[in-house]
This record gives structure tokens, C-alpha cells and sequence, in this order.
């Protein structure tokens, strides 16, 4: 079982060192109102202050490519919001009109979801600093004295305090169910709603008559409320838009601001519908900088012996326009060694993979794994097609090897340690690089992945450009191996076989059929029973 991930979905546009581009749209973008209307985003992983009205945005924060969920202050002048530095990710403090930073998290590696107490003096946060998952914290800011709010098995996150500071509202997710917990002062907690929907992002009305969560189903994600009269009442406010699951924020009982259809919308509470708020953020030369350093070398374990032969119908090799047809994959050592027509080859181990379309293995450059991430893992996440993952864990040593090898494979683990995101050096292909990775949307690595597909297509991307963004693109942005998420001679040997035509439509590269990972093949089902087998292993 997973615990939550914290997932992120970032934009990161390349261009020349003379360039400058004007964003009007975010895949994923949280938004937080001010007493005074202005607003503040998390964009391209920097934090932005759009005025109240819209128009052009002013960039607070540069070269974070972290930032996320910022939350004013109650006296407007500070924000609050999660970043990673030296490998962490933690909690800080920005003081708005001078730029001064300040760090509000203690010593653990995930600390996130920060909340204001009406008190402005504290700041309520989610932190595994326990390891054993999520727990609620709170810090107060003027003696920097942390203490835990909560403590159940599993994980409480997106804790939230009421108008009047004397109640809370968090979600809690264990196993396969998630639980909209409210918590009164000096009573037990009591569950408004248990759902095996996930469930995210609870805001209260100014009034604190009821509170707006966002449910994500099979038929997509909408708008909840938890009206609190007597009996408590849940009801479904709206689902006729592609909601980004970060809090609404209110600028009064009747109107709303939240983040949908890749832009920030406004509406009345007593509204069927909402009209976008324009604004422009410009990067200019100064925020692009290039980044130069030495890449570390790939470990190469228990590498296949001998060569074989993956014959391909049709090729996305994860750089070129379109398809390659008729193609012959050679592969030895881990490593693709040619890429050739289609011929006999009587001497060498031949696998044709029919009208399959193979892919490059799918990349998670900036993975949250739970602290009890097992060997069974592997597999799983192999299933979803993910061959690569950039993470942080303290068994990251023992899990690299073991999934290296044949017995319990997995993704290729690189630690942050050695590998670090940063801003993609150039444009692989095209202006506008997607980097897609599981950082925003509390769904495991993998399952994360395939949930940004619709929200890249509403932010304009083509399908070559989504999946570039789960290959090349992620690669770069890793400063990692050059040939690690494409398809071409001198390449790592992992890729995904699914069952359709994904550069038509992009859903289809879901339609996992068989994975290989090091030179080595999987079918999902011959994966499904490792995972299993593997639970027991040490």
C-alpha cells in the first residue's frame, strides 16, 4: 500500500538566453486571495502576485522550481508556502514586499500543505517527521516551537482552522479510503464523510457554514460541500469543469476563486457557472539560467547477458515527429545497440511485439515515496509503465540493487542525493517543455502520472509533447543520463509496450501490456505475481 504521494506537475519553459515569454495558463496552479484581492499563484514552480483584478503578475520567488500552494497571512503581508532545498521539501515564510525568507520547518524531509491560524502567529503544516506517514503539525512563528496535532495510523493531511480558530477540518486517508475528518474544540473528532474517492484541498466559507472540498471519481473531479446544519450534509456544489484540486479560496460568503481548466476562475456561490481571471506572467532573461555541472554515471546492475530482439510495428522513440514503423530493436547489456529494419535474424532471440506500440519508459523526476516503500513496489510501479524514478529514501541503496536485477524489478532509482532537478538546459524539442512529475496531486508515482494527462491537454499540449514530458524532458530536467527517456542507439533499455495509437490518443499509453526495464521483459501479469511473491522479501 502506498501512502500518499506529494505530487507535482510542472512547466518549464526553455528558451535562449535572450528570450523572454508571457504565460497566461498553469497545468497545475494553486491560488490564494489576500484580504485586499491580490492573489497569489504557484507557477512554473516559482510563487506569483497577480492583482486583484488580474493583469500582469509580479514573480516573488526565482528558481525555486518548487514552490507550491502559497497561503497569505491574515494581515496580508507574508505568505506561507512548501518548497524543496537541499533535497527537502519544507515549509517557508516569505515576507512580501521585501523578499525576506524564512524557514518554519524542524528536522524531516516532508513538510507540506501549510494553513494560517486566524491568529496569524501560527502555521498549520502536514510532515512525515516521524516516518511512519502523515501527521499534522503546527509551528508559532515567534518561538519557532513545533508541536503534533494529530496521530493516527495513516496519513492526515491539508489541515485547515476555521473562521473563528477554534475548530479544524483535515482529510485522512488509510488504505483505500479517504475520510473528511472535523475536529471541534474540546470534542471528538467526528467524520463528516468516508469515501474510497480520494478526496483533497478542504476550504471553510468565511461564514463557517460549511466547507468545499474537491472528489476525484472515475467520471473526473469535482466540488463538495460539507454543509454543517443538523444532520450534516453532504452535497455536490459543482462538476462541469477540469478543477485543479488546490483549496478555494473566499473573498467573502458569495464569491469564490479556485483553479480550473488551467486557469484561475471566479464565481458566486449561488452561480452555475464561472468566467477566468486574466493574468500574464512574463519570464524574463534574468529567471532562465543554464545549468552546467557533471552527471553522474548510471549504475549498470546484474546487466542481461547475450543480445535479443524486440521487434516493433510501431515506434514513438520519444524525440522524432510521429512514428517509426517496421523497426527491429537491438538490445545487449541494458543498452540498445542498433535500431534496424525488419529482417531475419536466424542466430539471435527475436521478440515481436505485434501491433503493440512501444514507447520510452516513463520517467518520475521529482518522486514523493512513502516511508515504508517495499521491494513489492517495484513491480507496481513498473505495471503503470514508470522505468525511472528520482526519489529520496533511506533504503534507497538496498531497493536500487534489488530492483536491478531479476528476481524483484522496479524503476531505476536515483537518488536526489546525486540526482537533482533543476531547469531543463535546453529545449529538447520544442519552446514549451513539459516536465511531468508526482508532486501535487497526492496519488502514488505512477497512478499520478497518468492522472496529468488531461490536464496537460487542457493547457494545450499535444500528445508527443505529454509523453516527451514523462520522457526526454524529464531527463534533462534530472540533469541525468542524455539517453534515458528516448528509444535510440546507445540508450538505456526501457520502454512500454501498450495497446493503441497514443499519438492520437494519449489515454492509450495507460494500456500498459508489457514493460522492459534494464533489457529485461515483463508482461503486467508476470509483474502482478512478482509483487505479490515480493511482499515477503527482506
Amino acid at each position: 500500500m502506498y501512502l500518499r504521494s506529494l505530487i507535482s506537475l510542472a512547466l518549464l519553459f526553455c528558451m535562449p538566453a535572450n528570450a523572454q515569454v508571457s504565460i497566461s495558463r498553469g497545468a497545475s496552479l494553486s491560488v490564494d486571495a489576500a484580504k485586499d484581492g491580490r492573489l497569489a499563484i504557484d507557477l512554473r514552480g516559482d510563487i506569483w502576485i497577480v492583482p486583484g483584478g488580474g493583469g500582469e503578475s509580479r514573480q516573488l520567488t526565482r528558481n525555486l522550481k518548487s514552490a507550491q500552494r502559497p497561503r497569505w497571512s491574515p494581515d496580508g503581508e507574508r505568505l506561507a508556502y512548501s518548497a524543496i532545498t537541499d533535497g527537502r521539501q519544507g515549509v517557508w515564510l516569505i515576507e512580501v514586499s521585501t523578499g525576506q525568507t524564512k524557514s518554519l520547518s524542524s528536522n524531516s524531509n516532508m513538510d507540506i500543505y501549510p494553513a494560517w491560524h486566524p491568529d496569524g502567529q501560527r502555521v498549520l503544516y502536514s510532515s512525515d517527521a516521524k516516518g511512519d506517514g502523515y501527521d499534522l503539525w503546527e509551528v508559532d512563528i515567534p518561538t519557532g516551537l513545533h508541536w503534533r496535532v494529530s496521530n493516527r495510523p495513516g496519513d492526515e493531511t491539508e489541515g485547515t482552522w476555521s473562521p473563528d480558530g477554534r475548530d479544524l477540518v483535515y482529510i485522512y486517508h488509510q488504505g483505500n479510503q479517504w475520510s473528511l475528518i472535523l475536529r471541534r474544540h474540546a470534542q471528538p473528532d467526528e467524520t463528516l464523510l468516508t469515501t474510497k474517492n480520494k478526496i483533497a484541498a478542504p476550504t471553510w466559507r468565511p461564514d463557517g457554514s460549511l466547507i468545499t472540498f474537491f472528489k476525484t471519481g472515475a467520471t473526473g473531479t469535482s466540488i463538495e460541500m460539507a454543509i454543517l446544519s443538523q444532520p450534516r450534509l453532504i452535497r455536490t456544489y459543482a462538476s462541469n469543469e477540469q478543477f485543479f484540486a488546490s483549496p478555494v479560496t473566499w473573498l467573502d460568503r458569495h464569491r469564490m476563486i479556485y483553479s480550473a481548466n488551467g486557469q484561475i476562475q471566479q464565481r458566486l456561490f449561488n452561480s452555475w457557472s464561472s468566467s477566468p481571471l486574466s493574468f500574464r506572467a512574463t519570464i524574463h532573461p534574468d529567471v532562465i539560467k543554464t545549468i552546467q555541472r557533471e552527471r553522474p554515471t548510471l549504475r549498470w546492475l546484474d546487466e542481461p547477458l547475450g543480445q535479443i530482439v524486440i521487434r516493433a510495428a510501431r515506434l514513438f522513440d520519444g524525440v522524432s515527429p510521429g512514428y517509426h514503423y517496421d523497426k527491429d530493436i537491438l538490445l545487449s547489456g541494458g543498452r540498445v545497440t542498433a535500431i534496424e529494419e525488419h529482417k531475419d535474424r536466424p542466430t539471435l532471440i527475436v521478440i515481436d511485439m505485434g501491433d503493440l506500440t512501444i514507447l520510452p519508459g516513463l520517467i518520475d523526476a521529482d518522486a514523493r515515496l512513502p516511508s515504508n516503500l517495499s521491494p513489492s513496489h517495484g513491480p507496481d510501479l513498473l505495471t503503470m509503465g514508470v522505468t525511472t524514478i528520482l526519489g529520496s529514501h533511506p533504503d534507497h541503496d538496498q531497493l536500487s540493487i534489488l530492483w536491478a536485477g531479476r528476481e524483484v524489478p522496479g524503476p531505476r532509482f536515483l537518488s536526489t542525493e546525486r540526482w537533482q532537478m533543476g531547469p531543463t538546459p535546453r529545449p529538447e524539442l520544442d519552446v514549451t517543455a513539459a516536465v511531468v512529475t508526482s508532486r501535487t496531486t497526492g496519488l502514488p508515482s505512477g497512478e499520478a502520472l497518468a492522472t496529468q494527462i488531461r490536464t496537460l491537454q487542457i493547457a494545450g499540449l499535444t500528445p508527443e509533447q505529454t509523453l516527451r514530458g514523462m520522457g526526454v524532458n524529464a531527463a534533462a530536467a534530472m540533469l541525468a543520463d542524455p539517453y534515458l527517456g528516448r528509444i535510440a542507439t546507445g540508450a538505456s533499455a526501457d520502454f512500454v509496450f501498450v495497446d493503441g495509437d497514443p499519438l492520437a490518443d494519449v489515454t492509450d499509453m495507460l494500456n500498459v501490456v508489457a514493460v522492459v526495464r534494464n533489457g529485461r521483459l515483463y508482461s503486467v501479469s508476470g509483474l502482478i505475481d512478482r509483487a505479490k511473491s515480493a511482499e515477503s522479501v527482506e
